[in-house]
């Protein structure tokens, strides 16, 4: 079972057995105690209200240190870490908030690139806790999961960053993250595409009016390229708020090139080769708007950007759970938390670059609530076999959530014209899958970050000059 270091040194101490088990509590202390989904959103906004007196209690952390902000469908975590890395090479210290998490919920809460240790997370927590108690005695009920983790990480970065790294969870506009109440914070838009349609609905064009609800009064907003009319949306929504706003054509990132070591390396307008510590040509893109998002900030708060931080800062940046090279039985694995159509068209996309001709093996499985024809069909075009899977998290360091029946996987598999069979042991899965794959066909684990939780224990890190 995970212990909840996902395999990363801890920012702000060591592990005691103590804290070891305060952290096991604290975990499930937010699992149980808690709702694990979000109380924002377009049918409940009395989430963000609430996520505010919250931080109310708290003395307003989320205000302490100039933000930047990430909305988006796909690549909103790959675009904070970007960012994250590129201010880290340059001498600033960062706090980065992410979600979801692949093995740690320390994951969620980076102090300069490393996960914030167990003395620092749960001390926090017991700073945040007393105010929880106090909300849910009152008429507004006890805050979400998402409430309280938003809480501790702004606690956590007060007094500790020069900048804060914060990304939406769902939406924008009721996101229980739409708390910044400083006119400095820089909005930053990354693909739009469908998710989450149970609650932001199923328009493209209100989703991204959804997650431009971010963009601050006076602000700066930096904006991918969604295409004529989602941009003409977020223009208009920045043009009543007085923001600024600068649209980057991630599109221009084409002529990555992805290596046969999986480093996407980005040519630069003026010739220059930027390796990038992410793979894939649609993180490309991501470290495109990531670094028009960090000119934005030096511009603004008076600092240059240096080139060779630049290059330093991107390839330096790593995220567990997208496009990892794991190795089981001898075998190097994808493993990819990509769960929507658009995540796992770029995963795909990027098998294709990285073993061109050959169609991977993959284990898969999606939580229910995903639009399983599209997301299957989406990384169709580099699956031959699909061993479909399911999983069942119950404790440690994610919440109780049960899997889409291997069953109705493997049917969605077979309608999209592959091969597919069914094994609902996710470790059995992941054997079967090895032992029906050629050495020259690569392995992919993915659908969810749950999956990749529950196959963490059986694979370790693969060495980095392995193919």
């Amino acid at each position: 079972m995970l212990d909840g270091t996902g395999g990363v040194p801890a920012a702000g101490g060591t592990r005691t057995d103590d804290t070891a088990q305060r952290y096991r509590d604290a975990v499930r202390y937010l699992y149980a105690l808690t709702p694990a989904a979000p109380a924002g959103g377009p049918r409940r906004p009395v989430g963000t209200a609430r996520a505010r007196l919250l931080l109310r209690l708290l003395g307003d952390p989320q205000d302490a240190a100039p933000t930047v902000h990430v909305a988006g469908t796909a690549g909103k975590g790959s675009v904070c870490t970007f960012v994250a890395e590129l201010l880290r090479a340059h001498g600033f210290t960062v706090g980065s908030h992410l979600s979801p998490h692949a093995y740690s919920l320390r994951e969620r809460f980076r102090i300069d690139g490393r996960p914030a240790s167990p003395e620092l997370l749960v001390a926090e927590l017991d700073r945040v806790r007393p105010a929880v108690a106090a909300l849910e005695r009152s008429s507004h009920g006890r805050p979400s999961f998402f409430e309280i983790t938003n809480a501790v990480a702004f606690g956590l970065f007060a007094d500790r960053v020069d900048y804060s790294v914060i990304e939406t969870g769902i939406g924008g506009r009721h996101d229980s993250t739409n708390v910044i109440g400083r006119r400095d914070k820089l909005a930053v838009l990354t693909a739009i595409g469908l998710d989450h349609t149970e609650v932001l609905g199923e328009g493209l064009l209100g989703i991204a009016a959804q997650k431009a609800g971010i963009i601050a009064h006076g602000g700066r907003v930096v904006s991918a390229s969604n295409g004529p009319e989602i941009d003409a949306v977020i223009a208009g929504a920045a043009a009543r708020r007085r923001a600024s706003l600068a649209v980057v054509d991630t599109a221009a990132a084409v002529s990555a090139a992805v290596t046969e070591r999986h480093t996407t390396v980005l040519r630069t307008a003026d010739g220059g080769r930027l390796p990038l510590g992410l793979t894939g040509r649609h993180q490309a893109g991501n470290a495109l708007l990531a670094l028009r998002a960090v000119e934005e900030l030096a511009c603004r708060d008076g600092w240059w950007i240096d080139a060779d931080a630049v290059r330093q800062g991107l390839a330096r940046a790593a995220l567990p759970g997208r496009f990892e090279r794991r190795s089981y039985a001898g075998r190097t694995i994808v493993v990819d938390g990509a769960h929507n159509a658009m995540k796992l068209a770029a995963v795909a996309a990027t098998l294709a670059q990285v073993h061109p001709g050959r169609r991977a093996t993959w284990v898969l499985a999606l939580k229910p609530d995903k639009r399983l024809d599209e997301a299957v069909r989406a990384m169709a075009p580099a699956a031959g076999l699909v061993v479909a899977t399911e999983f069942a998290t119950e404790g440690g360091d994610h919440p109780a959530v049960r899997s889409r029946p291997a069953d109705e996987v493997a049917a969605a598999a077979r309608a999209a014209g592959l091969r597919a069979v069914v094994e609902r042991d996710p470790v059995v899965a992941l054997a079967r899958a090895c032992a029906a794959t050629a050495p020259e066909v690569p392995l992919v684990a993915g659908g969810s970050f749950h999956l990749l939780s529950a196959l963490h224990d059986v694979t370790e890190p693969a060495a980095a000059s392995t193919g």
